[in-house]
């Protein structure tokens, strides 16, 4: 019988061509696959909370996998950590049972976007680096638009949309902090690239281009090529995902 385990990870995600496997190309699923098989011997299947793409980061990514025999986690999770990439860390493990989902028993999910008003060095691959003034009053005024179930079409990725596109926005917000701007949110589910889409569309907002009105309109007739242009993903980070 598989013994099933959930762990929690936190990557860099600049060098990594998103989440999920993809052939010939470097991404988280692959290099933790490939550790796990290393360490174990065997062949497992990891099933990710969320399929981050290329250049987002993830402080606490879920996923979750079986194998036929037992670990010590503790050292299952050094063994772990000592043969993935550095831009990779396992911050826990623990058991689970067997049924037991990390992408369909998720409640809700936490992503943060961050935006540095000036140029920035150290941070460059964590955040929207931006040279003009936003009105964070107004942004704050436009996450009332999207506060509660909405069809968020407009700010997905065409291709991509789903035959229910509906999603249930717990709550977001903006937040000065020094020189950045920090955006949270946390819904039951999001759209492909639908955070970028909506912080692009906020940046709008922000510089007094996008009307709050123009933006209700937008969600209402699902206008993709009205909202704003999808943020870089080097600022965005899911945070934590909620069971």
């Amino acid at each position: 019988m598989l013994a099933h385990y959930r762990i929690v990870i936190e990557y860099d995600g600049t060098a990594f061509s998103g989440w999920q496997i993809q052939p010939g190309l470097r991404t988280i699923q692959n290099e933790i696959i490939t550790g796990i098989c290393k360490i174990s011997g065997e062949t497992v299947n990891l099933s990710g909370a969320g399929r981050t793409d290329a250049g987002v980061h993830a402080f606490g990514q879920v996923a979750d996998f079986g194998l036929k025999k037992d670990i010590k986690p503790l050292a299952f999770l050094l063994s772990l950590n000592a043969v993935t990439p550095e831009d990779i860390a396992i911050r826990s493990i623990q058991e689970v049972e067997p049924e037991f989902d990390s992408r369909r028993d998720a409640l809700s999910r936490i992503y943060t976007y961050r935006i540095h008003q000036g140029p920035t060095a150290l941070n460059r691959n964590l955040v929207w680096a931006i040279n003009y003034e936003l009105d964070t009053d107004l942004m704050n005024k436009a996450c009332d638009e999207i506060a509660g179930e909405h069809d968020f079409a407009a700010f997905s990725i065409q291709k991509s949309l789903k035959t229910n596109n509906t999603c249930n926005v717990i709550g977001s917000s903006w937040r000065r902090i020094g020189a950045e701007l920090l955006f949270t949110i946390e819904a039951n589910r999001f759209l492909h690239g639908m955070v970028r889409t909506l912080v692009g569309s906020f940046v709008e907002i922000g510089k007094n281009k996008m009307p709050i009105e123009e933006f209700r309109r937008i969600i209402a007739d699902g206008d993709y090529a009205a909202a704003g242009t999808k943020a870089p993903a080097r600022g965005l980070c899911l945070v934590k995902v909620i069971y």
